[in-house]
């Protein structure tokens, strides 16, 4: 199962989010080791970028883990409204 966060952010604050998410995926490389994935929409709307974080063959743990890690960063003065959080699992096209 994979997870997707996406939230926004002000366009204007683009290198202290990077730099968060940097720091949030350092943390996540620690305790997973694996790396997440970072995606973010390639036009700016109403002065805001649209954020995608990307863990892949999550845990049963890893909303505890990733809330642990999250707190230490700067991420959440940096983004604005919620965080939305979605699974999604692989599906076999061949059975």
């Amino acid at each position: 199962m994979n997870c997707y966060i996406y939230f926004k952010a002000s366009a204007n604050k683009e290198a202290e989010v990077l730099q968060q998410e940097r720091l949030l995926q350092k943390l996540m490389l620690q305790a997973d080791q694996q790396s997440p994935g970072l995606q973010r929409r390639p036009a700016e709307q109403d002065g805001m970028h649209t954020w995608m974080e990307i863990y892949y063959q999550v845990s049963s743990d890893f909303e505890q883990r990733l809330e642990l890690a999250y707190a230490q960063t700067g991420l959440k003065q940096l983004q604005s409204g919620e965080r939305h959080m979605e699974y999604f699992v692989d599906v076999d096209l061949c059975a």
